[in-house]
């Protein structure tokens, strides 16, 4: 089910050395990752916090690379707005806590952003079937949201299977980004699976050697290696 699109890497920013955010994306970015991801959180959807839109907003000038915003909040289209303002190029909507999906699409598009969603491990492909084809990105979980350091759940490997056909049968151009126990004991199922576009964050990239550009090079060689 592989597909011939560039594997993509977005290391995770929630990952990252916190205090030291600048020295990190300047070192990601000349180590040549095609984007960054952003996870917002409110501890209300999920029991977590993380991140915000100033902090996206005073590192945007760091870098020309491309920043996914993930909101997993309860009202990720009221904070369309402030993405905006804070220089995201992807906003990921939370699928489930989005209710009037495509009135929120429309709203990004408006403001030359890309759209995508996000589903959680337990929400089904059937969901999407009529939005699919207005977003430019679906990332699934393959973890529960919120927090990390779990097992990547494995029926979540079908549910890419299933996405990658989705969209292969309706001739769509449509990234499928995982985000999740994305490292070495999983880069070969996700990427077999379908996937294109990884989240990489403390096992998948952070810790994988002591110099940030080595680890990237490390991961690339590896995605790279995948048959």
């Amino acid at each position: 089910m592989k597909n011939n699109q560039k594997i993509k890497l977005s290391p995770s920013m929630i990952c990252a050395d916190l205090s030291n955010l600048r020295r990190d994306i300047e070192i990601l970015t000349d180590a040549g990752v095609d984007m960054l991801h952003w996870d917002i959180m409110d501890g209300v959807y999920v029991h977590n916090f993380a991140l915000s839109p100033d902090i996206i907003k005073a590192c945007r000038p760091f870098t020309n690379l491309p920043f996914d915003v993930h909101l997993i909040l309860s009202d990720p289209a009221g904070f369309i707005p402030e993405i905006i303002d804070a220089g995201g190029d992807i906003i990921s909507l939370q699928f489930e806590t989005t209710p009037h999906i495509f009135r929120a699409v429309e709203q990004i598009h408006k403001n030359d952003r890309k759209a995508g969603i996000v589903l959680t491990p337990i929400t089904p492909l059937s969901q999407i079937k009529y939005v699919i084809k207005e977003v430019q990105m679906v990332t699934l979980m393959t973890v529960d949201l919120g927090f990390a350091g779990q097992k990547l759940i494995r029926p979540t490997l079908d549910k890419i299977r299933g996405l990658r056909r989705m969209i292969a049968e309706g001739g769509l151009d449509v990234d499928i980004q995982v985000d999740g126990q994305i490292n070495f004991k999983t880069f070969d199922d996700v990427v077999k699976a379908g996937a294109n576009v990884l989240v990489v964050g403390t096992s998948g990239l952070f810790t994988v050697h002591e110099d940030l550009k080595t680890a990237v090079q490390i991961v690339r060689e590896k995605i790279n290696s995948i048959k």
